[in-house]
């Protein structure tokens, strides 16, 4: 997907996953505040500057703050007394991180954009739990969730948003809504399987996403990208080639909306077999790159 300046290019080259790579580097595994432990825990700071240096320095022209795991539901069970206000300032920390590696790559940083993470509000691979969050907690309180994180992020230095790993078009619905008048571009990236609340996969769906992202471009979202990420590419290939043959495909470009891939290359099937808990990641054995994508 091209970044800023890039118009004239087929493909821009994004990061990859920020939380694993720190966690290579030396963040501790944490199975309740996940990547933010980096944020939270000022020794760690460095390593995420490091980590978005190395993505930079590699050949991303956008690099993704590191706050996907600052959201209500990890931080709530960890800071139960200040989790509301640790959220948007741990988020302007991940924006300015950011900020900071960009600087200090010099020439070479030059153009890159900096992707603020608007992450799933509950949990990543579940819209089930996502959707019994948004009815426990009322659409509005989820808005100004997302509507708090999009304006911390901006403070910290963002050049766009970026919603990913989305469970469900509602979510989705609900970023948009809250951050549309933000004044920056937002992309919209839902989590690639587009599974039900069942926890199937259902690819062959993303024509509907994407006319309800055309739907929301008339009506005055800044919506620059529609994207599929954190899934097997089988399946973010199904999503795309459902958009393509339903003639979607050039309505998006026609709509100047550009697509987004970035897959999950992990072998992570058991998990997802077994449910998608979290807390049983461990029990899964260790994440590993699938032996076929090496």
């Amino acid at each position: 997907m091209p970044s800023a300046g890039q118009a004239n290019e087929q493909v821009g080259v994004m990061d990859g996953s920020m939380g694993r790579l720190c966690m290579i580097k030396g963040i501790p595994e944490d199975d309740k505040l996940w990547s933010a432990r980096g944020l939270v825990e000022e020794r760690y700071h460095p390593i995420i500057v490091e980590a978005h240096m190395d993505y930079i320095q590699a050949g991303s022209r956008m690099i993704t703050t590191n706050n996907y795991a600052v959201q209500p539901h990890y931080y709530r069970r960890v800071f139960e007394e200040d989790w509301e206000a640790r959220i948007p300032r741990d988020t302007e920390l991940a924006a300015r991180l950011a900020a900071e590696a960009r600087t200090r790559c010099g020439a070479i940083g030059e153009g890159v954009r900096i992707m603020g993470c608007l992450p799933p509000i509950c949990e990543s691979h579940r819209p089930d739990l996502t959707a019994q969050f948004i009815r426990d907690e009322g659409e509005e309180a989820c808005r100004r969730f997302y509507r708090s994180v999009g304006e911390a992020l901006l403070r910290g230095g963002a050049d766009a948003l970026l919603a990913e790993t989305l469970n469900s078009w509602e979510e989705a619905q609900l970023v948009i809504e809250a951050t549309k008048d933000l004044g920056v571009p937002l992309l919209i990236s839902l989590e690639g399987a587009l599974r039900s609340e069942g926890l199937k996969s259902r690819p062959h769906l993303a024509p509907e996403i994407a006319e309800r992202v055309l739907e929301a471009k008339a009506q005055g979202a800044p919506i620059e990208a529609l994207g599929f990420n954190c899934a097997p590419p089988e399946d973010i290939l199904r999503a795309l080639h459902a958009i393509d043959v339903s003639g979607h495909g050039s309505r998006l470009r026609k709509a100047n909306i550009r697509l987004a891939a970035y897959a999950n290359c992990n072998d992570r099937k058991a998990v997802h077999d077994a449910g998608f808990d979290v807390q049983k990641f461990k029990s899964a054995g260790p994440i590993r790159v699938r032996e076929d994508l090496k």
